[in-house]
């Protein structure tokens, strides 16, 4: 049985501990600033109040999502161990696209305008991809096997949008810069990399619940 001293439970105060710091600092520096910028940073305030909030219950929600993954990977021989290098990248990535996904959602119904969009469809349409890795960030702390051959579409599907922008931008086409082109290159292939490695490796097969 865990207590409060577990490693988990360690874990999980030093996130929130961090969160807590974050929204200080953030707060502080938003009070000290309150004279300058137009609009002064401090009518945010109450925006980094909902954030942080939010934020604590994301945690909450993890954690939990977390132990219940656990629990549902229990006697298939996965539930004690490590999670496979390829699904902690699967994980980062969702998880930052269903953070902004969030963000999205606040900021606009606290500015009571769409953003960061002006143009609902395209509004629309972005929040239905962070959704949709939303949807796979859950079914990984599930660990259900459906989410293996989400994240590695989602990857690939990334880097075939990334592909296309990198031609756009080969010459003759359009003037490019070789070292943002490289960069480039370089995740895109990397997320060819991540979404076979998805598909084809043992390790994160069976690390999944059947």
């Amino acid at each position: 049985m865990a207590t409060i001293d577990s490693p988990k439970d360690r874990r999980g105060y030093a996130a929130h501990a961090a969160w807590a710091v974050i929204a200080v600092v953030v707060s502080l520096l938003m009070i000290f600033t309150i004279n300058k910028g137009h609009p002064p940073l401090i009518v945010f305030l109450p925006l980094v109040i909902l954030v942080w909030v939010v934020g604590h219950l994301a945690i909450w929600v993890v954690a939990w999502l977390v132990v219940k993954g656990r629990r549902l990977a229990s006697g298939t021989g996965s539930e004690g161990r490590s999670w496979p290098v390829g699904l902690r990248l699967a994980l980062i990535g969702t998880g930052v696209l269903t953070s902004l996904g969030v963000f999205q959602i606040l900021v606009t119904g606290y500015l009571g305008r769409l953003y960061p969009y002006h143009y609902a469809n395209l509004w629309a349409l972005v929040l239905v991809i962070k959704l949709v890795h939303a949807a796979c960030f859950v079914g990984l702390l599930l660990r259900q096997r459906w989410s293996r051959h989400v994240s590695a579409l989602l990857a690939v599907g990334w880097a075939m949008l990334l592909a296309s922008q990198i031609a756009e931008h080969l010459p003759p086409r359009a003037p490019s810069n070789i070292a943002e082109l490289m960069i480039a290159f370089g995740i895109m292939v990397f997320l060819f990399i991540l979404g076979l490695h998805l598909v084809v490796s043992r390790e994160v097969k069976s690390f999944l619940k059947n």
